[in-house]
Order: structure tokens, then sequence, then C-alpha cells
């Protein structure tokens, strides 16, 4: 018996440098249940930290809206432009925010203005498809499958990156792990970020018309989905108000 499987279980430290993809400590952890639930407890903290600073000086997509149907004051309005002058993200977002108000006009009628659009969108269910954000630094990237990394360098667990998706004032990172327990399938591990009351979202995992997983989502947003075979999935997120769609997530 080697020394790693008579060892006790491994301290924080080395954990994080089995999830940066060392193999020293990997014989002991990937049969350990206790350090792989640590170790799953830290890259959900890791990358709840990380995502918490992506667009944290950008404003919420309540106020890009107002925005662009000329709610806001003229010193907010003016701020707001300079802003989205100089921010790429934000000046997409309020594009496709136009753009997703003018496809909810049926073609036969008269053109209501972009206020009472989204008035009336604000009182029902709101449908969003969240975007795939490209990589923001260290190389390029086209599509989800791509993965992406961060401006302030890399994720843990290198050789996986995150994937990010905006949902106007809410964002979704996902990952897919080899999953342990069942070999040859893989583990998603989601995260929702910017709802206060994340756990009133529950999670359903679709392959076409078939409805294949479902989850909770915890009070700080987290959510997993074990037993993945390789596929292309969507993903829903949905609340009684809300419903976030990921489309085309290939495995």
């Amino acid at each position: 018996m080697t020394e790693s499987t008579l060892r006790a279980h491994y301290s924080d430290a080395e954990l994080l440098a089995w999830l940066d993809g060392s193999r020293e400590y990997a014989e002991h952890i990937e049969e350990c249940e206790a350090c792989r639930q640590r170790a799953l407890a830290l890259r959900l903290e890791d990358n709840r930290l990380h995502s918490l600073l992506y667009r944290a000086e950008c404003p919420p997509a309540l106020t890009l809206a107002e925005y662009g149907i000329g709610l806001l004051s003229e010193e907010e309005r003016r701020a707001i432009r300079a802003h989205v002058d100089n921010c790429p993200l934000c000046s997409q977002e309020l594009a496709w925010q136009q753009q997703f108000m003018h496809s909810l006009l049926p073609e036969e009628a008269p053109a209501p203005s972009l206020g009472d659009q989204w008035q009336a969108v604000r009182e029902g269910v709101r449908v969003i498809v969240a975007q795939w954000v490209n990589r923001l630094a260290g190389g390029a990237g086209t599509g989800p499958g791509m993965g992406m990394q961060f401006a302030m360098g890399p994720m843990r667990g290198d050789n996986q990156r995150p994937m990010l998706f905006d949902a106007g004032e809410l964002q979704v990172t996902l990952e897919f792990y080899e999953d342990v327990a069942h070999p040859g399938r893989h583990q998603l591990v989601g995260l929702l970020v910017g709802e206060e009351d994340p756990d009133l979202f529950r999670v359903q995992l679709w392959r076409g018309k078939d409805r294949v997983a479902e989850a909770t989502v915890d009070e700080l947003g987290n959510f997993i989905i074990d037993n993945l075979p390789p596929d292309q999935y969507n993903l829903k997120l949905i609340h009684p108000k809300l419903e976030i769609q990921l489309n085309d997530l290939e495995i």
C-alpha cells in the first residue's frame, strides 16, 4: 500500500494543487470521497469569487435598458454613454436588448414605443438566451467549446477553463469535469451570480426534446449534475418570473 493511500486527508493547499493539475496527490484524492468533496467546495468558492469580479464596473442590465429607451436623466445618460462607448460588452448587450425588444412586435401591429415593450416584458415571464462571453485574455475563442480565460489570469484547473455566459444582470459559469464515480461520463458544475435568491431557481438539462436531468440551486448559486454522457445539451435555469437558456453545450 502506497504512502498516499495510507495518508490522512490532504490540506487545502494540496487540494488546490490537485485542482491546478498536479498528479502528485491524485492517487489519494481520487480514492478519497472526503478529499474530493473538499476539493469541489474549494473549486466552487474559487469560481464564485472570480465571477463576482466579472463586469463589476458595468451598469446593471435594467439601467442599460432604461438608457436605451430614454428613461434616464441627462446626467445618468451621459455617464452611461461614456461607459458604453468604451465597453464592448455593454455595447453588445445594449444592441442585443434593442434587437430583442423589436423581436417582440407582431408584424401586423403598429409598433408601440420601446418603453411600452420593456414594461410588457417586465410584467411577464422573461426568457433570456444567455450569451457566451469570449476569452477576455490570453487567446481567442469563437464558441462555447473553446472555454475562456478571465482578465486577471487563469482559473484553477487550467486545463479545463470555465465557460462564462452573460444573461443581462445575471451571469452563469459552467465547467465540465470527468465524473470519477462514473467512468466515461462527466460532471457539470455551475454557478449563478447576480441573483439575491438563487435558490429560487431550478435547473433542467435537455438533450433535444428530452429532459435528461434536473437539479436545485443552493443559496450561494451553486448547482451540480452528475453522470452525463458525451453529447450536446441545452440548459435552462427556471425562476417563477424568468427563464435563462444556455444552448448548444457540447461535452
